[in-house]
Formats: C-alpha cells, structure tokens, sequence
C-alpha cells in the first residue's frame, strides 16, 4: 500500500532509533590479543607487528606495516615488534604506537562507528603499575567512549561467576597472576603477579637442548610450537620427538626431559604465591579458599598441571585445583560481562 503524503511527511520527522551501547572485552596478552564484544564477535590475533626490512620487502608485501599472523609468516622479511612485554605495554614510542596500530587492526572486525557509544575493559596483570594502567587506557581512549582496566584473572572469575572464596591462577606467557577473589574488585594484597610464565618456559627448553646440542639451530617460534603440542609436568608416555637441524644434519630427538624440565620450574613460585594468599585470608574462611584453587591462561593447557600443583600444595596444608574452561577467550569474556553489567552512572563518570 502507498504511502500517503501526510504518513511520509511523519515518517520523515521521526527521530532515528537510539543506538544501543557496544561493550568490549579486551585481554591484551604478551603473547596474543583476545576481544569479545557485545553483539557476539570472537577476535585473536597474534600480539606481533612488523615492518619491512628494506624497500625491497616493502614491494614484496605490498604494506608498510603488518600485524599478528601475517607479520609471524613473514617475519624473514620483517622488523618483528613485540609491544608487550612480561605482560604490560613498553613503555617507549615506538611500542605504544605498534600497540595501538595493532588494536586498530583487531577491531577492524568490529565495525565502530565514530558515532558508537562503545565502553571496554581491558584485562591487565596483576600487578601492572598504575603508569602502565594509564598508558593502555591512554591508548584505548582513542578507539572507545570509555575504558576502564581490571586484573586479568579477576576478569576470568567474572567471567566464570566465582567470585567468592577462590584463587585464580593466570598462566599468561609473560606473567603469572594469582588473584584472591572474595565478593569485591581485588585490592593490591589480593594480587601477586610472578614475571614469568609460558615465555620463561620457551627460553628454558632452548637452553637445555643446546646445552647438550650447542650446534642446534631452534628458534622460539619452533619452541613454543612444540611446548604447544608437547607440554607437561609430572609424567608422560610421549617422548616428544622433534625435528631438529644440528649442524648440518637433521635429527629426530626426544624431548619430553627437556619440556618437562622447564614447565615445572614455573610451579614453585605458583605455590609459593597460592601458600601466601591463603595465610593472609580470613581464619574462617581459609579452607573454602584451599579447595577453590582455578588455574586458567594459556599455561592451563600444560598437561597435569592442575594434580601437579595440588600435589605440591600437600605439603603446606593441601588445596584443591582444577581448569577454568576456554584458556584463549576467557579473561575477554569476563571482562565483557563486568563492562556490560557496570551501572550506565559509571561509565558516565569515566568518559
């Protein structure tokens, strides 16, 4: 049925549909960058850029600058900036602008619109200092109406809905961050965070192959691929084999000793940090505390590492450990479902 003139004239006045708000949640890795948005989009992305080395790769590629995956399968070709190191943006020109190259690129997906009224809280570790905070909201503030910053692991006991009671144990690949969660956004003494972590774990395989291989030809990429595949604590019927170029031939080695060497010098200090958080609880409620004890991160994929760190926790009084689902999107998704949930009064505050 046609219009009327007198309904075309009404439907011209009409104001437009209000747009509704986008949250966003961001985990910001050392290794990979992880968002979860409100409308149902997943991104990960590899936390990687790199420029060509020369006018020659400059032609190549046809860019003067990649990100994530591309930049990784080019890499011979590239400059490779990391700008995030033991799990907080550096602190220089040149990194903060590479991250925020690579965020731009991240939410090319999203499709905001400059008009969008778009919120986010971006997961950080531990104890990322308050200058780091600033830079990464600093950042962030470009892209978004508002931003606010939040422990990592918190995030993923969000995220999970655990918020009473338990300890949340991030193995990220710069740092793992324990966090004491008990009804409230975490305060500093609920939080430790210990500088090393999956990428500490590449590093050490490296050293102990070429301690009895000093000929070997390995990179880290190739290492953490196998600690991927591979990892472990405690025992396994794999002996890893691997292909590996020493000198100038190419052999096949096991290295189960190797892998399994460095991912368990990261559970002393995991149990040190757990040990601490538990002692300075409340009497009361200590041991609902030891028997909630969730691991999660990327780390969380180490074979048995949930019984071997309750294993080593016997010796201080016992706990109970288990995984947190999803290692990749977990800390995003928490931190999509607290931006989503924080009063409209908040985020007006922050903007």
């Amino acid at each position: 049925m046609a219009k009327t003139k007198e309904n075309k004239s009404n439907d011209e006045t009409k104001s437009p549909a209000k747009k509704e708000n986008e949250y966003i949640g961001i985990d910001f890795g050392t290794s990979k960058v992880a968002i979860c948005t409100s409308d149902g989009k997943k991104i990960l992305e590899q936390s990687v850029v790199g420029y060509p080395k020369d006018v020659i790769a400059r032609n190549l590629l046809k860019a003067d600058v990649l990100y994530g995956t591309k930049a990784l399968k080019h890499r011979n070709s590239l400059n490779i900036k990391r700008p995030v190191e033991d799990g907080v943006l550096i602190n220089d020109k040149e990194s903060i602008e590479a991250a925020r190259g690579l965020l731009e690129h991240c939410l090319k997906s999203i499709k905001l619109q400059d008009d969008d009224i778009s919120y986010t809280i971006v997961g950080v570790p531990a104890e990322a200092s308050i200058l780091n905070k600033k830079m990464l909201t600093g950042m962030a503030k470009e892209f978004f109406t508002g931003v606010m910053v939040v422990s990592e692991p918190f995030c993923v006991a969000y995220g999970v809905e655990e918020l009473e009671h338990a300890i949340f144990v991030d193995i990220g690949a710069g740092t793992i961050d324990l966090c004491r969660v008990h009804g409230t956004l975490p305060q500093p003494e609920d939080q430790i965070s210990i500088p090393r972590g999956g990428d500490f774990i590449d590093y050490e395989i490296i050293k102990l192959i070429t301690e009895q291989y000093t000929d070997a030809s390995i990179t880290k990429e190739l290492v953490k691929k196998w600690k991927e595949t591979f990892g472990f604590v405690g025992t396994s019927s794999n002996d890893c084999v691997v292909e590996i170029q020493v000198g100038a031939s190419t052999l096949q080695l096991p290295i189960a000793e190797e892998i399994k060497q460095a991912c368990e010098s990261l559970v002393p200090e995991i149990v040190v940090g757990i040990s601490k958080l538990i002692s300075t609880y409340d009497p009361e409620f200590r041991d609902e505390l030891r028997k909630n004890i969730r691991i999660c991160g990327g780390g969380s994929r180490i074979a048995n590492i949930d019984t071997f760190i309750e294993e080593a926790l016997e010796q201080i009084g016992g706990g109970k450990v288990s995984i947190v689902n999803d290692p990749i999107y977990g800390g995003a998704n928490g931190a999509l479902k607290l931006a989503e949930n924080m009063p409209p009064e908040f985020w007006d505050q922050i903007r």
